[in-house]
């Protein structure tokens, strides 16, 4: 049982996208219905209103799978109606997701959203059935997905709404008195 939880936690140690630093150090809680172990294979597949939790980081989903390879985190797979992610960055920035699917690749912090796609990252929402996010580069495509697109069948569109930045708020000098 030792050696489930030891893997159990190096299937999450690396926190997914760009989290906070904060979180590296953070526990991991799982809330799920159901559990079951692969330890051969470096499977975890959790069941039923999953729920994770790793410092600000926030996954929700029906069905997660995380497969670990040669001790390290290689990805994981969230269904749900939707599943969602949430997470805080380093400079308290919000990056929400939502989707039917989801794929997350550790190697290089990919998000990849299927199905009633929706990526929300500072207060800008994207929309469309196939996104990627990819965090290291902060990188946003949106489209549908062409290994799945059928040529007879139309596509939907891509829907973005972009806020401008705001400034940052200037201190107003003090009058002399």
């Amino acid at each position: 049982m030792h050696l489930k939880l030891l893997l159990l936690f190096t299937y999450l140690v690396s926190p997914p996208l760009c989290a906070q630093k904060t979180d590296k150090e953070a526990p991991i809680n799982i809330e799920a219905d159901r559990v079951e172990m692969h330890e051969r294979d470096g499977l975890s597949i959790y069941k039923g209103n999953v729920k994770i939790t790793k410092g600000s980081i926030q996954i929700t989903g029906d069905e997660i799978l995380i497969q670990n390879r040669n001790g390290k985190l290689e990805h994981i797979k969230i269904n749900g109606k939707p599943a969602t992610f949430f997470q805080l960055n380093d400079l308290k920035e919000e990056v929400s997701a939502q989707s039917f699917q989801m794929k997350y690749l550790a190697e290089n912090s990919m998000l990849e959203l299927k199905q009633q796609a929706l990526l929300v990252k500072n207060q800008n929402r994207f929309s469309s059935e196939h996104i990627i996010y990819d965090a290291h580069n902060d990188i946003v495509t949106a489209g549908h997905d062409t290994a799945t697109a059928t040529t007879t069948t139309e596509q939907p569109r891509v829907k973005i709404t972009l806020h401008p930045e705001q400034p940052p708020e200037q201190t107003r000098p003090t009058q002399p008195q």
